[in-house]
Formats: structure tokens, sequence, C-alpha cells
């Protein structure tokens, strides 16, 4: 079975550990970012299959610019994460497909990755 490879944007450490830890054990790749400019740094090391996206994150709306424009012919599929729902019009962005709301549980988590990527490695 592939590995998927994720990129978590989150610039709370014990939460970026949870969802690592998590999906990790599932069998994913996880790479973490805790801003912005690092989060493109990540990208420098490969296209992940998934990306999860801190929106309090300062300047975590330059980032998706960014990955739209770096990735325009085959965008990068993005959960965001917010303490608020994002408004509709960055939910219909292209490379926008889903959006958990904090404080989420793991539950929720692997259901919004399985149903962007099909399945869950070692489930």
């Amino acid at each position: 079975m592939a590995v998927y490879s994720v990129l978590v944007i989150e610039h709370n450490w014990h939460l970026s550990k949870l969802i690592k830890a998590n999906l990790e054990a599932l069998g994913f790749e996880v790479r973490e970012a805790v801003s912005k400019e690092h989060g493109l740094q990540r990208l420098e090391e490969g296209r992940p299959d998934l990306i999860l996206l801190d929106l309090d994150l300062p300047a975590g709306l330059d980032f998706l610019s960014a990955l739209r424009r770096r990735y325009m012919a085959e965008p990068v599929p993005v959960i965001l994460m917010a303490g608020d729902p994002p408004n509709r019009h960055l939910l219909q962005q292209a490379e926008v497909r889903g959006h958990l709301l904090k404080p989420f549980g793991v539950p929720g988590l692997l259901e919004q990755v399985e149903r962007l990527l099909g399945a869950l490695p070692n489930a």
C-alpha cells in the first residue's frame, strides 16, 4: 500500500505532536512546520499528498496563496484547522477540501483524511 505524505502546519506544539503521532501510527509520513515560512521550506522537501493548515497561524492565508502558485496545475488538498469556521469564499478555493474546528477529536481528523486520500494506510 502507498505511503501518504502529510504536511502539518500548526503553531501549537502539542496539537502538532498529537496529529503526527496518530497519523504516523497509521503509516503516514508526517512532516511538521510551525509557520508559513517553515511550511514553504518543507515543500522544498517534496510535494505532500495532503496539508493540514492552521488557519489561525499568522500568514496562514498567505501560505495558501503561495501553495496555489507553486502547484497551480495539480493542487495539493488542504484541510484547514481553525478556532472559528472559515468563510465560504475560503472553502471554495480549489485546494481547500475540508476543515476541522478546534478543538477536534482524532476520529474527525481521520475521517477527513480518509475521505480525501481514499483509505488509511494501515487501518
